[in-house]
C-alpha cells in the first residue's frame, strides 16, 4: 500500500490507547442499518470537517483535537463473537463515527477480524464506508460474502491539494478510484459518498472526477451537505484558510452554516454529471 502522507513526526503526536469495550454490535437509529461497529473511538484521518468530532465528549479526550487520538478497542472481537449468535439478523454498518481502515487497521486488524467473524452468519450483511485504500487487504473476505456486502469510499475533494488540505491522513482520491476500480473488478458491489459537499472545494475537478468514478464501476451515488457545527466550521474554516488564502472567508461561513440554495444547486449539478457519465447509476442526496 501507498505509505501515509503526513511525516513520521506528525503521526508520533497521536495519542493511541487500548480500551476494553463492552459491546461491539450496537444497534443504530439510521434508517438504512441495524447496526454499527466501530473499533476505533477516534480517526487517525484528522478530518476537518468530521462529524464524528463530538465523540470528544464522551470519550475523555475533550481537551485533545480531533485526529490526535484513538481508542482502540482491543477485546472488540472477543465481545463480537459472543453477540453474533444472540443477535438477530440485519444490515451492519463499518461504521459510524470511525474509519474502519485507518491507518492503525494495518497492525490491529479489528476491522478484518469482526468480518471474519461474520463469515460464518449469513444471517447478517455488511455496508462499508471508508476513505482508505488500506481495505483492499481484505479483499479475499469481501469476495467470498459479495452476494451480502457493499462498499463506499467517502469523496470530499478531487483536487490533490484540498484533499491533503481537509483530510490529511486519509487516502488520496488516487488511491481510492483505485481500490474502487479492483473492487469492482471483484464483483463486489460499490458505491461513492460525495459528502460533505463543501463549497469551492467539492467543485473542483468535479465533472472529471465523476467522470473516473464512473469508469471506475462506481454505480450508485449518494450526496449530503456539511454538516455545520461551531467548532468544526471553525476549523473547516481554518482549513479554507490554507488552501485558497484569498478566498472570503466571510462567504464561505455563510455557505457553510446556511445556504440551503446553494447546496440544491451543487447537488443539481451533480446530478447532472453523474447522469452523463453513467446514465443507468443510481444518485441520491441523502440531506
Amino acid at each position: 500500500m501507498p505509505p501515509n502522507r503526513k511525516s513520521r513526526a506528525d503521526q508520533k503526536k497521536l495519542k493511541v490507547a487500548e480500551k476494553h469495550c463492552r459491546t461491539a454490535l450496537s444497534k443504530t437509529k439510521i434508517s438504512s442499518y441495524d447496526y454499527t461497529i466501530n473499533p476505533y473511538t477516534g480517526c487517525q484521518h484528522a478530518c476537518v470537517y468530521c462529524y464524528a468530532n463530538f465523540m470528544r465528549r464522551f470519550s475523555g479526550h475533550l481537551q485533545d483535537a480531533w485526529g490526535s487520538f484513538v481508542d482502540v478497542k482491543v477485546n472488540l472481537l472477543d465481545v463480537l463473537r459472543r453477540e453474533l449468535p444472540k443477535s438477530r439478523g440485519g444490515i451492519i454498518w463499518f461504521s459510524s463515527v470511525c474509519d474502519p481502515y485507518q491507518p492503525l487497521e494495518r497492525n490491529y486488524r479489528l476491522t478484518r477480524g469482526a468480518i471474519e467473524l461474520i463469515l460464518d452468519y449469513p444471517k447478517f450483511s455488511l455496508s462499508i464506508l471508508t476513505k482508505n485504500a488500506l481495505i483492499l487487504r481484505d479483499i479475499d473476505l469481501l469476495e467470498h460474502m459479495k452476494d451480502r456486502v457493499d462498499v463506499g469510499f467517502t469523496i470530499t475533494a478531487f483536487d490533490g491539494k484540498a484533499q491533503t488540505t481537509f483530510e490529511p491522513l486519509s487516502s488520496s482520491f488516487e488511491e481510492r478510484i483505485t481500490a474502487l476500480g479492483k473492487l469492482a473488478e471483484a464483483g463486489i458491489d460499490t458505491w461513492a459518498f460525495i459528502a460533505p459537499m463543501l463549497p469551492y472545494v467539492t467543485e473542483e475537478k468535479l465533472e472529471e472526477g465523476l467522470t473516473r468514478l464512473a469508469k471506475a464501476g462506481v454505480k450508485r451515488l449518494l450526496t449530503d451537505r456539511f454538516n455545520a457545527r461551531g467548532m468544526i466550521i471553525n476549523q473547516t474554516l481554518q482549513a479554507y484558510k490554507k488552501w485558497r488564502p484569498a478566498l472570503n472567508l466571510e462567504e464561505v461561513r455563510r455557505l457553510l452554516w446556511n445556504a440551503e440554495d446553494y447546496y440544491r444547486r451543487l447537488d443539481r449539478r451533480i446530478a447532472h454529471a453523474w447522469r452523463a457519465a453513467t446514465p443507468n447509476a443510481a444518485h441520491e442526496a441523502v440531506f
